[in-house]
């Protein structure tokens, strides 16, 4: 019996060091109060606090830690004392030679003796703070940017489909409170779509934990009654541990981008009506000149076969001064733009015709020309009548000129015919030679002041059909000028003279 209990003791204290030997391994802080007072701690727990043992053992638990958190520690411990459950985690920041760290201390009442000692635990929980702190500032941030989008951020739990998140764009959206929208569902979302288009919404929604992933346009409706076209997005967020977790829809408000949408289509329409129904030749050519684009009175104007060969041909081949078009280009690559500009085409029919041209160069973002659009008007005709109007505006100065002068020569004419005829009846009548002698020397002087005036009135004459003639020089090629210039001097010479 003796041996026996022996035995027994001698069990107790091997397993005693054994578990001695574990505690000093530890990576845990472990410490033993009595009475508040340290009465053992291991290795890990110097190491967490930063104390040797010498500087640790008989020290009230208070005074190891900082002051700001002793009371807290004390009204722990007594607690535990007191009622003799174990105390919940307490994390708090504590200075070390290794710098600041963060652990975690639980008490727990051990009743192996009298008084009961108080077992402390502390674990170096700095990397996980530290993770923690982290993680809570990437969803500050997350929180701040979600907060800040113009666009609708909504998680659906995909157990129950209840709203899990939603940021502030939804109130501005959808004109909904946002305590009404946080404890919304996802057939609360659906009721938001027009009337018109929930069937599609409702079917949408449904179907995203098949598909995965997929996208809709649809109508909703304002709590003030104005309908917006939204863009919704949504998609299936898998956790590995856990599968399927939550479905995440982004719902953006285009509106604005619909209706430019539709303005574009319109003004498209318009620009399209107005291209294939003007009678001007419209047309759209590559910085090269090859023709883009031409409609039909293009292509009739130039005398083209049809739209295909129109594709084919190049503006080049239809100008008569390349020089001109060259000169227009380099005014649209620096410009922008031109306006009324004159140029001579030679269509098919080889007749020479006069344009009226108004372009724009179309550019890309670094300014490389794409194309020239515009739109060129046979003007033909109107400069016809405008060089007739001027040529009749001049013919009629001309003669009115002409006409002045003419009547001085044709008074001077009459003049001489009558002072001829009165010579010849007083030569006549006049017997005496000393009569004809003064009826001569007068009719001399007479005759001669009347062919001054012919010869003044033939000098004008000639300086104005002299200045005419240089005037219209430059128009020699135009064989229409040559005869009616003709014809104005025939008209202006008296009939029957050369």
């Amino acid at each position: 019996m003796l041996n026996q209990t022996f035995s027994e003791r001698d069990a107790v204290q091997n397993n005693s060091i054994d578990c001695l030997e574990i505690i000093m391994h530890l990576k845990e802080g472990i410490a033993v109060l009595r009475e508040g007072c340290f009465e053992y701690a291991n290795p890990a727990f110097m190491s967490i606090t930063g104390c040797r043992w010498d500087m640790l053992v008989g020290r009230a638990l208070p005074e190891l830690f900082p002051a700001g958190e002793r009371d807290a520690i004390l009204r722990s411990h007594d607690a535990v004392c007191a009622t003799g459950l174990a105390s919940t985690p307490h994390e708090f920041w504590i200075e070390t030679d290794r710098g600041e760290l963060r652990i975690e201390m639980t008490m727990t009442l051990l009743r192996s003796g009298e008084p009961a000692p108080v077992l402390v635990t502390v674990v170096d929980v700095t990397p996980k703070r530290r993770r923690i702190d982290e993680i809570r500032k990437l969803n500050d941030r997350l929180q701040s940017i979600l907060h800040s989008m113009h666009d609708v951020v909504v998680s659906l739990s995909a157990e129950d489909a209840t709203v899990l998140s939603i940021n502030p764009a939804a109130e501005l959206l959808y004109g909904i409170p946002m305590r009404n929208l946080t404890t919304a569902s996802e057939s609360d979302l659906i009721a938001l779509a027009h009337p018109e288009d929930q069937g599609k919404v409702g079917d949408f929604y449904r179907s995203i934990t098949a598909r995965e992933f997929d996208e809709l346009e649809y109508r909703i409706v304002r709590s003030d009654g104005t309908v917006r076209w939204v863009r919704d997005e949504g998609y299936v967020v898998f956790c590995a541990s856990r599968g399927m977790q939550r479905i995440d829809h982004m719902i953006r408000d285009i509106t604005e981008e619909k209706q430019a949408i539709l303005d574009l289509y319109r003004s498209e329409k318009r620009y399209k009506d107005f291209f294939h129904k003007t009678k001007d030749m419209a047309f759209t050519v590559s910085p090269e000149g090859v023709f883009l684009d031409i409609n039909d009175a293009g292509i009739k104007l130039l005398g083209l076969p049809g739209r295909k060969a129109a594709l084919r041909s190049n503006v080049y081949d239809f100008v008569e001064l390349p020089v001109a078009l060259d000169e227009m280009l380099r005014e649209l690559n620096e410009r922008g733009h031109v306006s009324n500009r004159s140029v001579t085409l030679k269509p098919t029919s080889e007749v020479p015709i006069e344009v009226d041209i108004t372009a724009r160069a179309k550019k890309n973002e670094s300014g490389a020309v794409l194309y020239y659009e515009g739109i060129a008007s046979n003007i033909t005709q109107a400069m016809e009548n405008q060089r007739n109007r001027v040529l009749r505006n001049t013919a009629a100065g001309m003669c009115h000129y002409l006409n002045s002068h003419l009547m001085h020569i044709s008074s001077a004419l009459d003049g001489m015919e009558e002072e001829l005829s009165e010579m010849d009846e007083r030569f006549i009548i006049s017997a005496r030679p000393e009569d004809k002698d003064e009826i001569w020397g007068s009719g001399r002087d007479a005759l001669s002041g009347y062919i001054r005036d012919v010869n003044l009135g033939y000098r004008k004459i000639s300086k104005i059909t002299r200045a005419f003639n240089s005037a219209f020089l430059t128009y020699r090629e135009e064989s229409y000028l040559d005869k009616t210039i003709l014809d104005i001097f025939g008209a202006c010479h008296p009939e029957g003279s050369d």
